[in-house]
């Protein structure tokens, strides 16, 4: 069964219906209202991922699994009205190598490491990030969002207390990943109305 968190109070779907709501105004100044409509229930997903992710590091199926779907029917629609079957195969094409990438390196870490690098909930965000954009900005996207959580961890460690920095520190890196997804939504849709 599906269920948000426990910890996803009304606040927190409030901000993410404003945020979502916003990205829709905005949108509408400049796209088309299908893009639009896209942009806000990826705007709405992704800010309930960063979320949850930063607060319980974990990132709720109720969210990621629709996600997927939708960004296949986004997709599809937005960038290939007219074939609809280049969309959905790029959609598809997306989130199994952004899901299989991920859960290869979660299972590698788990070899040889023996401990988990990498929650299940961020293989499924990968799928999503694939689902959404299709599989050519991937490495990109996986790039930008790895940079801002090393950066965010350095910015954090400089700012401790602590002596020495701590090599086992636990990175929420869908709190990463989900709203590097949403900027690279947006650069597509910046891109594609250039054309």
């Amino acid at each position: 069964m599906l269920r948000l968190p426990p910890r996803m109070d009304r606040f927190s779907l409030g901000i993410a219906v404003l945020f979502a709501a916003g990205a829709c105004l905005a949108s509408l100044v400049w796209l088309p209202p299908v893009a639009a409509l896209s942009t806000a229930i990826l705007a709405f997903a992704m800010i309930l991922i960063t979320w949850t992710d930063l607060r319980e590091f974990r990132i709720p199926d109720a969210v990621s699994f629709p996600a997927i779907a939708v960004g296949a029917v986004a997709n599809t629609l937005v960038f290939h009205g007219a074939d609809w079957h280049a969309g959905l195969a790029e959609s598809a094409i997306g989130a199994g190598l952004g899901g299989g990438a991920f859960y290869l390196l979660r299972a590698a870490y788990y070899l040889f490491r023996g401990v988990e690098g990498l929650g299940l909930g961020d293989v499924k965000l990968a799928a999503v990030a694939g689902a959404w954009l299709g599989y050519e900005p991937l490495a990109m996207l996986v790039l930008v969002a790895a940079v801002a959580a090393l950066a965010a961890v350095l910015i954090q460690n400089l700012y401790s207390t602590a002596t020495h920095f701590d090599r086992g520190v636990a990175i929420p890196f869908g709190g990463f990943l989900a709203p590097a997804i949403l900027i690279f939504w947006l650069w597509r849709l910046a891109e594609f109305s250039k054309a």
